[in-house]
């Protein structure tokens, strides 16, 4: 398998994932999130460019959403999402 078949393997979940659904700080090294419910982020640490904007606008990701990007650190200050693992 070459290594965007172990890009693509990580993106989809083949290291395990973690359920969040409270407003706490999570840390790890996370290849995507999937929201679970309509959610909206309070911090994240990651390749996304611009995303202060994203949390200074309080922008809600709508249930199903997926961010794509390495992340180290987030979190919620509403909803719950599935933070897959690399």
């Amino acid at each position: 398998m070459g290594l965007s078949g172990v890009n693509i393997l990580n993106a989809m979940g083949a290291g395990g994932s973690k359920y969040v659904n409270d407003t706490g700080t999570h840390t790890g090294t996370f290849t995507s999130i999937q929201f679970t419910e309509d959610s909206v982020l309070s911090a994240y640490t990651g390749k996304v460019e611009n995303v202060s904007a994203l949390i200074s606008d309080g922008t809600t990701f709508s249930q199903g959403q997926v961010i794509y990007g390495e992340c180290s650190e987030f979190s919620l200050s509403a909803g719950a999402c599935l933070a897959y693992k690399s």
